[in-house]
């Protein structure tokens, strides 16, 4: 599970994710694996684009199939962004968005 989503680069493999130092900082970088695990949102069109909250980028439904079929995943599951149903299946049921906060606006 991610809080944002995916990646700027393709090739990027959960052994590249295993080996952050998680803790080597108190705050991430402006850049970086971590950065985009952190900020980047999905969109409906392929490819990637820039954010719309100005720091990581968006991602397609390739993008999330290209992920998912060289790491052997079914799907990625994210917690970035408030979905009012509580959750959102999106990127033809690759990627599951589950954020549920009925206070949060």
């Amino acid at each position: 599970m991610l809080h944002g989503g995916l990646f700027s680069k393709d090739g990027v493999t959960l052994d590249d994710i295993r080996k952050i130092d998680r803790h080597a900082r108190r705050q991430p970088a402006n850049e970086g694996l971590v950065n985009e695990m952190l900020w980047t949102d999905p969109q409906p069109n392929p490819g990637r684009g820039p954010s719309k909250r100005g720091v990581g980028l968006q991602f397609g439904p390739d993008i999330t199939k290209a992920f998912c079929d060289a790491n052997g995943l079914d799907a990625v599951i994210r917690s970035h962004e408030v979905r009012m149903g509580g959750y959102e299946v999106e990127h033809n049921n690759r990627l599951i968005t589950v954020f549920s906060a009925p206070n949060y606006w």
